[in-house]
């Protein structure tokens, strides 16, 4: 292994704030060889509390300051003025309160790259909301759409962390783009702001969509090619066959040729009853046989992707885990060996790796100078031109790739400033065909409809590279290659490309060759498993019925929604950011990968470590509240609600603002362990005081008081966010005044800083084939010769 110090070597980082997203962050910045160190309060980090914990701080040093007196403030400020990057997870008033707002630092530290994450932004009415994962989850309206596992009639805890990790991948967006234009400004930092509530907006595949959300599905109606089953010993099974020849060769290996049309099992059905036979078809041919010896005729089978349910953190002993490098084993403060997940992003020519053991607290309260001075910065202007709108101005990418999770990727990149060319197929990529739907991963776009199969297409793809600064493709191991789309390829045509494959499994190991969709990487890392929750899937010994059968494969399929798309989304936008920073120093080419089920499990990383004495993964009760009475949805006079107060401090003020006092003072419920051990009683005792009150009322009065506390029952999403004024006036939603389809609103970028970008909308497949032939030197008659022997194609003009 290459021993060239880490992309981000010589970058100093202070964090402040007990935020998950912010640790993730910094843990990354760490591996990348950052020098990383945590401003903690006297009792710790709350995130010290979860096992995680030793993954989550490893490569960091430890200081503990109170920030709420002079002294620990003077020592802060002075910590920050030598850092280069400051990520800060506070509530706008504490940062108010401690005097740790950007303006504070523009004049002493001129070099600071501020990078904030807040709960719904940095002002309007809820910028003080205490937010936890979850809490924003209920109000963003994925609580009401997990209702759908109860047919729609009461909402269901949300088990991803999703807002959580978009927003970490968002803070490393945000600090390398302005590490990057550091490097060219001569020096100068800047403030980029992300949100809980800008992150959660990455997930929402079909409730945003022009025209209105489409219904909940509370209709049995399964989707075919994403089929569950159990086999004969009772292991639970997704299969992703989302394509016709990988439906084809699914039925082929069942023995179920011709049975099953892949349109009928694509497309809705007059009669849903048909499906539900399909499925039960499907069903009793995976129970005729073992796991392992279905695993024995899947081997060799290069198209089926089938995976067994595992729970969160199982996934650190699966193969393809092992043999690429994805796990590692590193020591927690105590020397303790752990094992837990490895860097979210692989660097060929510069990787990342642990830096070591996660810090006791206060670990470096005694050394004097901890940074050593600020960092030699470069004083020359790279550019004079004025920077344009976004980190990424004057960026352009090369987007190779269809459906999601790769494309979504460019998307992020192009909503910083980046220009995005998207080479899709002659008919457009498959996203197209859901319509509105499709605008997602295809709006801000330039767009250049190619058959790259064809042998003149070639000459096409390597006139784009050689101007380009980035390529991102998401083809499986061999395809690039037999396309002249790999790296050692494009790196001679242009010796400072950035090249990122962001793969399903990775381009090596014994499962790199094997398709993958969104239900893949649920069922690998244990999301699908998490939201299902308690009992679901039965133990493997279990008898089940035919109608029971069928309820837990449905439970199973709502819970494997389209979150692992979207978490591979963010990581690779955020690997390829950190790329431009990268060749930014050092003015060479890089190869970056990123993989589906690595990303997936970094989001479910409080399950992804194991060491002796581990306490038990926490899981989601059946009734799919939550984990715990303060941290769970409660059913309030009308409506319900979500509420967390996991600290002292939160329970005394729930206490107070539901006015149970004997609750607060109650000997059972005096400590955190006293509360854990009687969890029913309180849940008891909050969800009588819960259920005397409206939801809209408790929302309102415990966020007053200081209090987590969001109504859950309500969505999707844009319902409530389209309709915020403070979301408009932050860029949280946009209105599109043109696109293929006319104006529409949608969500805005899901990172800020001081020169927004004006986000466009979608445009037709091939539209702009004809210009960008045009721009990389092709003749009027060459363009036409290429459209008539369909190598390419330009959008229609009617």
């Amino acid at each position: 292994m290459s021993e060239q110090p880490g992309i981000a070597a010589g970058v100093k980082v202070v964090e402040i704030g007990s935020s998950l997203s912010v640790a993730l962050a910094g843990m990354t910045l760490a591996d990348a060889g950052a020098e990383v160190l945590t401003i903690e309060p006297p009792e710790g980090s709350l995130l010290r509390q979860e096992p995680a914990y030793a993954m989550w701080g490893r490569g960091k040093g430890s200081v503990v300051l109170d920030l709420g007196q002079p002294v620990g403030q003077d020592r802060a400020r002075a910590l920050i003025h030598d850092a280069d990057v400051l990520l800060i997870g506070l509530k706008p008033a504490s940062v108010d309160r401690l005097g740790l707002g950007f303006d504070s630092f523009a004049n002493e530290a001129p070099q600071l790259v501020y990078a904030a994450v807040t709960g719904f932004g940095s002002k309007g009415p809820y910028r003080d909301v205490p937010v936890y994962d979850a809490v924003m989850q209920a109000r963003g309206g994925r609580m009401y759409d997990f209702s759908a596992i109860f047919d729609g009639t009461r909402p269901a805890y949300a088990a991803a962390p999703v807002a959580a990790y978009g927003a970490a991948m968002a803070l490393l967006k945000g600090v390398f783009g302005a590490l990057r234009e550091r490097e060219r400004n001569g020096g100068r930092g800047q403030r980029v702001e992300t949100s809980m509530a800008r992150a959660l907006a990455v997930f929402d595949l079909v409730g945003w969509i022009p025209g209105g959300p489409p219904p909940l599905r509370v209709e049995d109606v399964p989707f075919l090619p994403y089929s569950v089953a159990r086999t004969a010993d009772g292991v639970w099974i997704q299969f992703a066959q989302n394509g016709p020849a990988l439906f084809a060769d699914f039925l082929r290996v069942l023995g179920l040729d011709g049975e099953i049309n892949y349109l009928d099992a694509l497309m809705p059905a007059a009669d849903s009853s048909v499906k539900r036979t399909h499925r039960e078809r499907v069903q009793e041919r995976i129970a005729e046989h073992t796991w392992a010896e279905w695993q024995e005729r899947f081997a060799d089978e290069r198209n089926l992707s089938a995976e067994r349910f595992h729970p969160p953190g199982e996934a650190l002993g699966h193969e393809q885990f092992q043999a690429i490098g994805d796990v590692v084993d590193v020591p927690d403060a105590s020397g303790r060996m752990t094992r837990q997940l490895g860097p979210v992003f692989e660097a060929l020519q510069r990787p990342l790796r642990p830096a070591g053991a996660a810090p006791a607290l206060g670990a470096n309260d005694a050394v004097e100078s901890l940074f050593g001075g600020r960092s030699t910065l470069p004083r020359e202007v790279g550019d004079e031109s004025p920077p344009g709108p976004g980190l990424l101005s004057g960026v352009t990418i090369v987007e190779l790739g269809m459906w999601i999770a790769l494309p979504f990727a460019a998307t992020q990149l192009a909503e910083l400033g980046a220009r995005v060319i998207k080479l899709e197929p002659l008919e457009g990529d498959p996203m197209r065909a859901l319509g509105p739907v499709g605008y997602k991963i295809v709006q801000g776009k330039e767009s250049l409809a190619i058959d790259l199969k064809h042998p003149d297409a070639r000459e096409i793809v390597h006139r784009l590279v050689a101007r380009a600064d980035a390529v991102v493709h998401s083809y499986r191991p061999g395809v690039p290659e037999r396309l002249g789309i790999d790296f050692e390829t494009l790196r001679k045509i242009n010796p400072k490309l950035v090249y990122l494959y962001n793969g399903s499994y990775g381009s090596r190991g014994p499962k790199s060759y094997a398709p993958a969709f969104h239900v893949t990487g649920g069922a690998v890392a244990g999301g699908a498993w998490a939201q299902a929750g308690e009992g679901c899937p039965p133990p493997q010994g279990a008898e089940l019925s035919r109608d029971e059968m069928a309820r837990v494969s449905r439970r199973l399929e709502l819970a494997n929604e389209a979150n692992p798309d979207f978490n591979s989304a963010v990581t690779a936008a955020a690997a390829l950011t950190m790329g431009l920073y990268a060749r930014e120093k050092s003015g060479e080419a890089i190869e970056l990968e990123t993989r589906m089920m690595l990303s997936n499990a970094m989001m479910m990383s409080s399950d992804f470590i194991e060491y002796e004495g581990r306490p038990p993964r926490r899981e989601v009760d059946a009734d799919l509240n939550g984990l715990g009475p303060l941290y769970r949805l409660y059913q309030a006079a009308e409506g319900w609600v979500f509420v967390a107060a996991p600290r002292q401090r939160d329970f005394e003020r729930l206490c107070a603002a539901l006015e149970i006092p004997e609750a607060a003072s109650d000997e059972r419920f005096a400590t955190a362990a006293g509360r854990d051990s009687h969890s029913d009683a309180l849940a008891n005792a909050l969800g009588a005081a819960i259920a005397k009150r409206e939801a809209s009322d408790l929302e309102a009065d415990l966020s007053e008081r200081g209090v987590a506390c969001m109504r859950a029952d309500e969505g999707p999403y844009r319902n409530w966010l389209f309709e915020q004024e403070w979301a408009r006036e932050q860029g949280v939603v946009v209105d599109i005044a043109e696109s293929q389809d006319g104006p529409y609103t949608r969500y805005g970028a899901p990172l800020t800083n001081d020169r927004p970008v004006p986000l466009r909308g979608a445009f037709p497949a091939g539209g702009d084939t004809r210009v960008l032939l045009e721009e990389v030197g092709f003749s009027p008659e060459e363009i036409d010769g290429l459209l008539e022997s369909k190598v390419v194609a330009e959008a229609a003009t009617d």
